[in-house]
């Protein structure tokens, strides 16, 4: 009977054994699909920041080139304008100086002066449109770090790509079998050393009887 009794105790501790293991790869598994299921979400996430800050990048890039080629174009036109005054006022310093009959060096350096006068808004205007594309070029180059950093930043978090982490090892059984025969040979141990003292015992009572 206790040789049954510990074979039964053995099969109960490996099933229970055997439960537990299941159940630990059971929530193994369903932590793994949370975690992939995330990271996929992160996934989604970043391609969508990425769509995002590129779209904008594009845009900024696209406003401040639509700014620096509205002031070249501005600037054309008033050189255009510019050139169209010089002319007028030739003809006017000229037309002036005939009436007077004002004749030499005056009148070319009236003209000289309204020459330079043009040169000079003309210069003006360069170094304007210098300044504005230095600073559109600062604009971009702010626009493409601002970029780099929210795209690092947004592949920050799905860089490190999860792995499933190592199952449980399994539970070591034990054998039922082996536990009954070994549990039965020490209780028939048992029965024959108890036979051979009440035999022993049995004789020695009959050597002091006779």
């Amino acid at each position: 009977m206790s040789a049954v009794g510990s074979a039964a105790a053995a099969s109960a501790q490996n099933k229970a054994a055997r439960r537990n293991y299941e159940h630990q790869l059971k929530v193994r598994e369903r932590k793994w699909m949370q975690t992939r299921t995330t990271y996929g979400t992160k996934k989604v996430q970043f391609e969508q920041e990425v769509d995002l800050a590129n779209i904008a990048a594009q845009r900024a890039y696209s406003r401040t080139q639509q700014q620096l080629n509205n002031a070249k174009s501005l600037a054309i036109l008033q050189n255009q304008e510019d050139f169209k005054k010089m002319l007028a006022n030739e003809g006017m310093i000229e037309a002036s100086a005939a009436e007077r009959g004002v004749r030499g060096r005056a009148v070319a350096r009236q003209l000289v002066m309204n020459k330079g006068n043009f040169g000079i808004s003309q210069a003006m205007r360069s170094r304007g449109l210098a300044q504005a594309g230095y600073q559109a070029k600062e604009v971009m180059g702010d626009v493409n770090r601002q970029l780099k950093t929210q795209l690092n930043q947004s592949f920050g978090k799905v860089a490190i790509q999860p792995i499933q982490d190592i199952a449980p090892p399994p539970p070591v059984m034990q054998n039922v079998g082996l536990t009954l025969m070994l549990g039965m040979g020490q209780a028939i141990g048992a029965g024959i050393e108890g036979a051979s003292t009440s035999d022993y015992q049995s004789k020695m009572l009959q050597k002091e009887i006779n």
